[in-house]
């Protein structure tokens, strides 16, 4: 059986905010923090995009921390 369309754009969506918090993660160890929150706020595009409200939660979260 072969999923509908809408469920494999959400699990894109999903997968490619993922790998926009793994990416700002390695920035964030880089000492770059100021590209990390630009690839977080890219995750929370995706993320919106994908209906994925908590996901988008936990991404603010690390931004914030990041400001701090």
């Amino acid at each position: 059986m072969s999923e509908k369309a809408s469920d494999q754009l959400i699990k894109f969506l999903a997968k490619k905010g993922d790998y926009y918090v793994e990416l700002a993660q390695q920035h964030l160890h880089d000492n770059e923090p100021k590209k990390a929150k630009e690839l977080l706020e890219g995750a929370i595009t995706f993320y919106a995009k994908a209906g994925l409200k908590d996901k988008i939660e936990e991404t603010r979260k690390k931004i914030e921390q990041i400001t701090k």
